[in-house]
């Protein structure tokens, strides 16, 4: 069967979770363009089509010139203006289908857009698009929550957990299920959707949720000390406690405390709920038969081949 859309251009192709979008899309022979901004020393395949843009109409429309989908995938910092001039040109350009930058917690959740304040854009650029349909443009969205990102997570530390020193720090007992996408399945999902019939209509002015795993801390913490043979020193967080001090500095205009902010929606409960849980709107991924291993299976995996793409693109570099 033909693929519902053929034609790509991914805004944020050089990172963490484009470069593996960007490979997947390849491998499905999808013709991909991406965008870079003056000045990038992002490098892409030469069969990668690359449109330099400053974000003006006049340079979008003609990247967007003969598209069908536009995959953003900004960060946090750059979604405002510019994801607002992405849709205005994507409308204009007869664009099928935008991916917002989404691609993490459920910012169709009340609960969490109110413990993470900064989030509320995301949802605001859903309603500029659902704007745009209520006056008549045809252009569909597709909103992937992925939770937390399990194998960036590992490496990085945001899962709570330092391989290399043999040390965790738990929020409250640990016991918080949280849902974790690898993002191997995250580009995989995304493909899937562009590729097959069924799942582009499935998603569809749709947030859909994905996950490799759902686990605890303390899961998590267990399967990393039988893959290490190790036992590792673990300190608790208090998430209340860590929780108003956090929300006191971001409302203070101190940006860098969002980060406890995002890590307390996945290892924290809220008003007695886990919002970071994704099994209870059932897993987009699984349904279309895009699965891991369990969690020991995944840890090991990851330890095993730390050195080598795509993990090593998550490690920390020694100071």
């Amino acid at each position: 069967m033909p693929k519902p859309v053929q034609n790509i251009i991914i805004a944020g192709a050089g990172g963490n979770v484009g470069l593996p979008i960007l490979e997947e899309c390849l491998k499905a022979s999808l013709k991909v363009s991406v965008l870079t901004r003056p000045g990038s020393t992002s490098k892409f395949p030469d069969i990668v089509k690359v449109f330099t843009t400053d974000y003006s109409p006049a340079s979008l429309a003609l990247a967007f010139q003969g598209q069908d989908v536009v995959l953003s995938l900004l960060g946090l910092s750059a979604i405002g203006d510019q994801q607002y001039a992405l849709i205005e040109a994507a409308v204009k350009a007869g664009v099928k289908r935008f991916f917002p930058s989404e691609f993490g917690l459920d910012t169709a959740s009340a609960q969490v857009l109110a413990a993470v304040p900064p989030f509320r854009v995301r949802a605001e650029l859903i309603d500029t698009i659902k704007a745009k349909q209520a006056a008549g443009s045809p252009m569909e969205y597709t909103a992937v929550v992925a939770g937390l990102f399990l194998d960036w997570g590992f490496f990085v530390g945001f899962l709570g957990l330092d391989v290399e020193q043999r040390t965790a720090e738990l929020w409250d007992e640990g016991n918080v299920p949280f849902t974790a996408t690898n993002l191997s399945v995250v580009a995989r999902t995304v493909v899937k959707i562009l590729t097959d019939a069924a799942a582009y209509e499935a998603s569809r002015n749709a947030y859909i949720y994905t996950g490799s795993v759902t686990m605890t801390q303390t899961e998590l913490l267990a399967a990393t000390e039988k893959a290490t043979d190790a036992k590792f020193a673990v300190t608790r967080i208090e998430s209340q406690k860590l929780i108003a001090e956090s929300s006191a500095k971001l409302a203070g205009g101190d940006f860098a405390a969002m980060l406890p902010l995002v890590q307390a929606v996945g290892f924290a409960r809220f008003h007695g709920e886990a919002l970071t849980d994704l099994r209870k709107y059932g897993l987009f991924n699984e349904k279309f038969g895009i699965t891991d291993g369990s969690i020991e299976e995944m840890v090991a995996t990851m330890l095993k081949h730390r050195f080598e793409l795509p993990y090593v693109r998550y490690i920390a570099p020694t100071p």
